[in-house]
Formats: C-alpha cells, sequence, structure tokens
C-alpha cells in the first residue's frame, strides 16, 4: 500500500471522516455514568442508523460524481446512494442527543467542530453534495431531540 495517495490528507480530513466514531465515544463516555440515558443513546442511534438506510433505499440519490476515498471506502446496498448523509445523520444525533443530556456548551462546541469537520470533509472528497450534507444533519437532530425526548419521558415516569 503506497502512502502517497494518502499524502493530501490532513488531521482535519480524517478526524472528519472519523467523525461519526469519534463523537459515539465521546457521547457513550460521558453517558456511562447515566446508564438509562446510555441506553437511549444506544437505542436511539440504532434507530438513526436503520433509518438512514431506510431513507437512502426509498430515495436513491446519486453521490456526486468523481467523489475519492480517504481509505478505500466502498459502498453496498443503500450506501451506493448519497441521500441523506450517513456522517452527517450520525453526528448530528450524537451532537444534540448529549448537549441536550448534559447542557454542556463545551461538548456542544466540540461535537459541532467535529460536524463541522465532517460535513467539510464529505464535500470536499465529493462524498456528499450540501444537500444530503444538510438534509442528514437535520434528520440527525431530529432524532437526536426526539431520542433524548422520550428516554427523558422514560425515565421520569412513574413506575
Amino acid at each position: 500500500m503506497s502512502l502517497e495517495k494518502y499524502s493530501n490528507n490532513s488531521i482535519l480530513d480524517y478526524i472528519g471522516f472519523f467523525g461519526p466514531i469519534i463523537v459515539i465515544i465521546i457521547s457513550i463516555t460521558k453517558l456511562w455514568n447515566q446508564p438509562q440515558y446510555l441506553i437511549g443513546y444506544a437505542c436511539f442511534e440504532v434507530i438513526n442508523s436503520i433509518s438512514n438506510s431506510v431513507l437512502k433505499s426509498l430515495i436513491r440519490q446519486e453521490r456526486p460524481v468523481g467523489g475519492r476515498s480517504i481509505i478505500n471506502e466502498k459502498y453496498t446496498g443503500p450506501n451506493l446512494f448519497g441521500m441523506p448523509s450517513s456522517h452527517a445523520q450520525t453526528v448530528a444525533f450524537s451532537t444534540i442527543y448529549l448537549y441536550l443530556v448534559k447542557r454542556s456548551p463545551i461538548y456542544l462546541i466540540l461535537e459541532s467542530f467535529i460536524l463541522a469537520l465532517t460535513f467539510y470533509q464529505r464535500w470536499k472528497y465529493k462524498r456528499h453534495t450540501v444537500e444530503q450534507l444538510m438534509v442528514g444533519t437535520g434528520i440527525g437532530a431530529v432524532i437526536g431531540y426526539f431520542g433524548f425526548y422520550v428516554t427523558k419521558m422514560a425515565i421520569q415516569k412513574p413506575y
């Protein structure tokens, strides 16, 4: 494997590409001492992921032409399509959910920065259009809010 083709990638490109994994790790770490919210996060992250695959299968909007890969991405199934961006959707979901649980501006700023890097990396490498990224971000944010709300209601419900 030649490193030459990876030499044009900056550390910020890698942070953007791995943004979903990074924010999931941050979110799990920060929710670890709140197991009910952690379970809610995990359940709604699964719902978020499934919704992305379903939407890609229904919408079937192509990815931009001429995209390049940061780590030899191979797409199969619904991931052949670009609408909505799963990277943006996952990072937005985690950002909103964690902020609503913790109400910490620091986590909001950190994960929003990662979201911006993810958005930019996916656009720069022509893996998504701005529209696909915006829709993914919006859907992720809505599911993050809804997931938090449902989890909060479940926690507060007297048994």
